[in-house]
């Protein structure tokens, strides 16, 4: 038996290898190998073994085929939150991939992918045939018992399966999250395996939260002990020596505007008018790069961190708290150290002239945002003299920068009330102040001053620097905008050479309309993201051809190198230093914009964790929203006075039957040709919600 059931194989095999990459039916198979009625459960018997052990291909209704590697492509397979993946060929290709049709991927794997020659959307579409290389990507789920055995239902973003808890671990109970370790998957229609390595908390205790955050972004908790040891002995400057080469502000009028639960404070600002009417600008910085030295257990901490990591709760800085709360901290009535640039400007807005130099400071007031608001709209209080002038020049600064084509986001972000427990008890939008604005236009100002003083003023010298740059948007993004603007019912006219003044002019138009917010956030999302960059390029968004990164080295590390940089190169400087920079600011690049998109995705976890915290007591409730987005399974509406946005699927829309319109992003009612399309404001009530699916549910009403 097991003799006839070799050859039997080898037959298969023999027969789909001649015509590789054609489905064939199981009954064709047998009928063109000649399998007797004798065999025929045998032969079936061997065609299901010869596909679980990825010999050969199982296809759909029982068919078989050996796939043409030759027509196939590799590439990286991305999930998505519902299941589908795509994947990023090496040729930068992009290949839908849907649910049924990952095989046996997790979120990047490296895979063989096979694309269909019939088409169905707009993008090329495939299916995954094999794994080819394992990501070092952890894995999370939540613990639950079926049966006799233990499962993980994974975190999105994964393929939908569930995975079965393989080895021992003490001490585990339902509903715990955890992380998974050496896993196995063989086939499709097997059960994905796996260990447990780490218990992170339990998702339904709001105390959990930042635990389970801080372990699934693997973010750093308590210092080294060698950082602590070595902070342990920095001590205060000695004045008298740094007045030697530093000049002295403490005479000056200097004060600090950060948000009322900032507590690291590492910018200043001071202005003053010139004989001849110009405006004097200064922004002083916290001199955080007197106190690090390149190579130290800090410094490379610090790299590591890259940013600090804001919570409502609490913080994740980049740097321990004696260094960014106490010693660099720009505290009022507090002698500091500082990098200041001090910038002369003209009536009407142009650089004359700036020098940046080491400086001590005496902040003369630690103003909040919302304090300094209030003195201008009052029209009195501390410094109220100095605040009316830094008014004014802020917006000469910003009339320029917008005639200019920059692009002013105003997309308002969730602010948080919080209990005791970690559940909110208020949200609401961040107002935007002219206090903001006022800060907002120095720090542009100072970061672009920086960036051009390198890139252009002493471009012959060509020194090594760190960037922020910010790529053109895509001409699919672009098509992409104006297609969704003119289902907005905005008839704009696509132009050939898109600019950052045409989405400036955009923005300008819609600042009264309702959908105002989600214009914003669908144009944001149709740039590309900013990066830090060795390479001098410019900075789309803001229409600027140099800018970096300067007026923050207490929470960002690229800030604390373009410090060190500028020390060097004010300074004398070997071939050695600009040999040793050109080697390693595009590793440095490379690891800051990484550390910042880690940063970006854990605080909007975090914010989704905390929205759907705030609705679990309000369901039942109703709310009016706006449509932000529309699927073939429902439409997304965002409750503008919380920010939170939620899911009404098509299955609770009962007064007709839906159909997608995918051209238009359009649901449409078959009989009564009732719609549901982008930026509608529409009323839903709050039907379900879910911390461990990161899940808001919302039912539409009339």
């Amino acid at each position: 038996m097991a003799k006839n059931s070799t050859q039997l194989e080898k037959r298969v095999i023999t027969f789909l290898r001649k015509n590789k990459g054609i489905f064939f039916k199981q009954r064709k198979i047998s009928k063109n190998i000649l399998v007797p009625s004798s065999q025929y459960s045998s032969f079936k018997w061997i065609l299901r073994q010869l596909s679980e052990e990825g010999k050969i291909e199982r296809g759909k209704r029982n068919t078989y085929r050996i796939p043409d590697l030759s027509k196939n492509v590799t590439g990286v397979i991305s999930f998505s939150g519902k299941g589908f993946g795509f994947v990023i060929t090496e040729d930068g290709e992009e290949i839908f991939v849907g649910a049924y049709d990952v095989a046996t991927a997790f979120n990047h794997d490296k895979v063989l992918v096979e694309r269909y020659k019939k088409q169905t959307g707009k993008r090329p579409e495939g299916k995954v045939l094999k794994v080819l290389k394992r990501s070092n990507e952890p894995i999370f789920g939540t613990l639950e018992k079926k049966q006799s055995r233990w499962i993980v239902i994974p975190e999105s973003p994964t393929p939908p399966v569930n995975i079965v808890v393989i080895g021992g671990f003490k001490n585990i109970r339902e509903g715990q999250m955890v992380e998974l370790t050496r896993l196995q998957w063989d086939s499709p229609r097997s059960l994905p395996r796996g260990e447990i390595k780490q218990i992170l908390g339990i998702p339904d205790d709001p105390r959990d939260d930042i635990v389970i955050l801080k372990k699934m972004f693997r973010l750093p908790d308590d210092f080294p002990k060698k950082v602590i040891d070595e902070v342990e002995h920095f001590q205060l400057p000695d004045l008298s020596k740094e007045l030697e080469y530093r000049l002295d502000f403490r005479g000056k009028e200097v004060f600090t505007v950060d948000p009322e639960r900032a507590r690291d404070y590492d910018d200043a600002i001071s202005l003053e008018k010139d004989d001849a009417g110009n405006w004097v600008l200064g922004v002083h910085i916290a001199d955080v790069s007197q106190y690090i030295a390149p190579g130290t257990a800090v410094d490379c901490e610090a790299r590591k961190r890259g940013t600090s990591v804001y919570f409502y709760e609490n913080v994740i800085p980049m740097l321990p708290g004696y260094l960014s709360n106490v010693l660099c901290c720009l505290q009022p009535d507090k002698d500091k150290l500082t990098l200041s640039l001090i910038i002369k400007v003209s009536e009407s807005g142009d650089i004359l002239d700036f020098d940046v130099l080491p400086g001590v400071i005496r902040s003369k007031k630690r103003f909040t945002y919302t304090e300094v608001q209030n003195i201008i709209n009052s029209g009195k209080g501390p410094h109220w003299t100095t605040l009316e002038k830094m008014k004014k020049l802020s917006r000469i600064l910003y009339k320029k920068r917008s005639e200019a084509g920059s692009i002013d986001f105003d997309i308002p972000e969730p602010m948080f009330k919080m209990s005791d427990d970690g559940v909110p008890y208020e949200i609401k939008p961040t107002e935007r102040l002219e206090s903001h604005r006022i800060i907002e236009e120095f720090m542009l100002l100072a970061n672009r001053t920086i960036a051009e003083w390198i890139a252009f003023h002493r471009k012959k010298e060509r020194l090594p620097f760190i960037y922020r740059v910010h790529e053109p948007p895509t001409e699919d993004s672009i098509t992409s905008l104006y297609d969704i603007l003119g289902r907005l019912g905005m008839s704009y006219t696509k132009p050939q050479n898109f600019t950052p003044n045409d989405l400036r002019l955009i923005l300008e138009d819609i600042k009264e309309m309702p959908f105002k917010n989600f214009v914003e956030k669908i144009s944001l999302r149709s740039m590309s993201k900013a990066v830090y960059s060795h390479q001098s390029l410019s900075h789309f968004g803001l229409s600027f051809r140099y800018y970096t990164h300067f007026t923050s080295p207490i929470r960002r590390y690229p800030d604390l190198v373009v410090h060190r940089l500028i020390k060097t190169y004010k300074n004398s400087f070997s071939k050695d230093d600009i040999s040793f920079y050109r080697h390693s600011l595009p590793k440095v690049a490379k690891l800051c914009s990484e550390n910042e998109i880690r940063a970006i995705e854990v605080e909007r976890e975090y914010i989704k964790i905390k929205q759907i915290r705030f609705l679990v007591d309000k369901i039942g409730k109703w709310f009016v929203g706006i449509i932000t987005g529309v699927i073939e399974f429902g439409f997304f509406v965002e409750i503008s006075d919380f920010l939170i946005e939620g899911l009404v699927h098509v299955r609770t829309l009962n007064d007709d039957y839906y159909i997608f319109d995918e051209n238009n992003h359009i649901l449409r009612g078959k009989k009564y040709k009732r719609t549901f399309r982008l930026g509608d404001v529409v009323k839903v009530k709050v039907s379900d919600v879910s911390v461990r699916d990161r899940r808001i549910d919302f039912e539409w009403g009339e």
